[in-house]
């Protein structure tokens, strides 16, 4: 087939100036390096497309030449960034990998998410509480109680998300709400902390959608006093200085017949409900009395091949044999099979 990689561009490196954060999600070259030979190797001709301010331009010239889009592009700003190259090829009459406009917008508003999700049987989510961008008079609503977590609403690889933003009075959320907000212009979601473990789910296909080995995370080489949350601290700076990765994380993870089923029986639930395609990542977490909530879900996840690097996805296709050539065709392939290419 001819297929045109859709990506945007990783230009800096990760700092704890939030100001800078803006291109964590997008992809180094030798990333999109690697998945255009994964293609190119499964017998496909790959024409490279950077999601840039020309994509429409560029998309619009190849139509004609190409079969289809394996979008992992980010998009580059907006609260709905990860549609610009969905919506452009909707136009343009392209068939493209990934969710479609609607679920990708949904999953990048986690308080929405939430909001869709609470009315699931079966799906728990933390309480929460949006601060509306520029509102200064705000108070905490009564069902929330310290502790409680900070995050940006629409942001996704930990952006914005410090160990500092786990808050136990009002004083400090006050700040960092304000800080956040100073950084991230979009909504400040406040939300119901989960203390306990934290697990990483990776899932492939559409109609009978396949759950790959589950991840979890470790924290146990955080410095003593951080909160045990995937922080940007532990995701890009302690993380990448570990001698050895595996001490990151568990994959498959150790848990009980029960507790994995019940993960990947609610990981193919949330993943239907949001009409996600082709491929997702969901995050977890399992309070101290084994009560398991839905923190969030990743319709573009990340591919990074690098095994000298934390790429949770690749991570898990290979805890199930798989080679990162074949991840990349499954994910096309079930993009292929949608459209009936």
């Amino acid at each position: 087939m001819r297929v045109a990689l859709a990506f945007n561009v990783k230009k800096s490196k990760p700092s704890e100036n939030l100001k800078e954060q803006l291109d964590l999600e997008f992809d180094s070259p030798s990333v999109t390096s690697a998945q255009k030979e994964a293609l190119e190797e499964l017998g496909h001709k790959v024409a490279l497309v950077e999601a840039d301010e020309n994509a429409f331009i560029k998309l619009k010239k190849l139509k004609k030449s190409i079969d289809i889009v394996f979008n992992v592009a980010e998009g580059l700003w907006g609260e709905a960034r990860e549609t610009q190259i969905p919506m452009i090829c909707e136009i343009l009459k392209i068939p493209y990998t990934h969710s479609g406009p609607t679920a990708l917008t949904i999953a990048l508003d986690k308080s929405f998410t939430n909001l869709i999700l609470k009315g699931a049987d079966g799906v728990n989510v933390p309480e929460g509480h949006v601060v509306k961008e520029g509102e200064k008079d705000w108070t905490l609503p009564e069902r929330l109680k310290f502790p409680l977590i900070v995050k940006p609403n629409s942001e996704g690889s930990s952006k914005g998300v410090l160990d500092a933003n786990v808050v136990r009075n009002m004083e400090d959320l006050k700040e960092r709400v304000e800080v956040i907000s100073e950084n991230f212009t979009k909504e400040i979601l406040v939300e119901e902390y989960i203390d306990g473990r934290e697990f990483t789910v990776a899932v492939l296909g559409n109609e009978d959608p396949k759950v790959l080995p589950i991840i979890e995370q470790k924290f146990d080489f955080l410095p003593k006093g951080m909160n045990k949350i995937a922080s940007f601290e532990l995701k890009w700076l302690y993380e990448d200085s570990l001698k050895n990765l595996h001490d990151a994380y568990d994959c498959p993870a150790k848990l009980d017949r029960r507790v994995k089923i019940e993960i990947e029986e609610t990981s193919k639930l949330v993943y239907k409900i949001l009409d996600v395609r082709d491929c997702g990542r969901l995050d977890f977490r399992m309070n101290k009395e084994g009560k398991l909530y839905f923190l969030e879900i990743n319709p573009i996840p990340g591919i990074n091949p690098n095994e000298s690097e934390i790429s949770y996805f690749p991570i898990a296709s290979r805890a199930a044999g798989m080679k990162y050539k074949d991840l990349i065709g499954e994910i096309l392939g079930s993009a292929v099979k949608r459209y009936r290419l």
